[in-house]
């Protein structure tokens, strides 16, 4: 009698060690599998793929519903394990016995065994457990919405916040994806390069990256057009600030192409009919602001001020790119 009725027992142990081995198995390939990963496979349209983004965003939800079925099924083995050895053996040794397989069990076939599968084919095993899992847990959602609000209040009289979560990949994260990257041959060291200096442009101000006044080719708006003429000729700049009186005041920029109008007209020529009005920064703007500024108004200069409304520097859009890409050797466009 008691091997017939052992047999749809050992059935049900069977059916409830595979969803253990199924809890076990989604929590740590959900949790393994980064969001990015998981939102470059539903934009490939990998079957599985919403179901695990959705899944992933409510992540505390989707840990408190497994915990919930993993629990569960667990006491249950438990539970009917015990009865089946107690019937089959005694209450003394029963227990005993139940106790050893059990924990084996549980411990090999419904922990370790699951997890270590999961996290060697974390991607393959989330697209197979993603959508049933999701079912499962819109199946108890008003027990596992209970759990949770539960668990918040305990964390929020600890003074900690669960709503506040962290960002999806930090910077420092980045950082060490671009070593590995470069590591293991993905990235060129010029592209790892170019890739740090992409972050450091974020925390660069203009003052780092000007020319300085002192170093400024410019021309007086007094002086005459044979004088502007030998400037771009020497010094070979596409543009030649002006200024009034001092470099202090840059007031407008002349540029080379305008030599063509010099030759044409050069006994007619007045030098202020050529100054372009200069484009003023302070020096404490970030190089970032700066270049979407160049973007929007079609420039490539401008003219460095301090508080005092006093020239400081000059700056050109080439002096933006070079923090990206590194030094550019022909310098034609100052």
């Amino acid at each position: 009698m008691h091997i017939i009725l052992s047999i749809p027992a050992v059935i049900v142990l069977a059916a409830l060690a595979v969803l253990s081995f199924f809890f076990s198995a989604s929590e740590t390939s959900l949790i393994a599998l980064s969001k990015i990963r998981a939102r470059h496979l539903a934009g490939e349209g990998k079957k599985g793929a919403q179901a695990i983004v959705r899944l992933t965003t409510q992540l505390d939800k989707m840990v408190t519903a497994i915990l919930i079925g993993n629990n569960f099924v667990n006491i249950a083995i438990s539970s009917l394990a015990t009865v089946m050895f107690v019937a089959a053996f005694g209450p003394n040794w029963g227990v005993v016995i139940s106790t050893l397989c059990v924990t084996l069990c549980i411990l090999v076939f419904c922990e370790i065994t699951p997890k270590t599968l999961a996290i060697r084919y974390s991607e393959k095993v989330a697209l197979m457990t993603a959508p049933l899992l999701e079912i499962f847990i819109k199946s108890i959602n008003s027990l596992v919405n209970y759990f949770s609000a539960t668990s918040n209040f305990i964390l929020k009289v600890f003074g900690l916040h669960p709503e506040k979560r962290s960002p999806l990949i930090s910077e420092e994260e980045l950082r060490l994806m671009i070593e590995v990257g470069k590591e293991e041959g993905v990235l060129s060291d010029e592209e790892r390069k170019m890739l740090h200096r992409i972050f450091e442009f974020g925390d660069t101000r203009v003052k780092d990256v000007m020319v300085a006044k002192d170093r400024i080719v410019a021309i007086d708006k007094a002086a005459d057009a044979d004088t502007l003429l030998d400037i771009l000729v020497e010094q070979g700049h596409a543009r030649i600030p002006v200024y009034d009186g001092s470099i202090d005041n840059i007031i407008g920029i002349i540029y080379a192409r305008d030599l063509l109008y010099i030759w044409r007209n050069k006994g007619l020529v007045v030098l202020a009919d050529l100054i372009h009005p200069v484009y003023c920064v302070p020096e404490h703007k970030q190089v970032s602001d700066l270049l979407r500024e160049f973007q929007l108004k079609h420039i490539q200069i401008a003219a460095v001020v301090d508080e005092r409304k006093q020239t400081v520097g000059l700056v050109t859009l080439e002096d933006l790119l070079e923090e990206i890409v590194g030094e550019i050797e022909e310098k034609v466009d100052r």
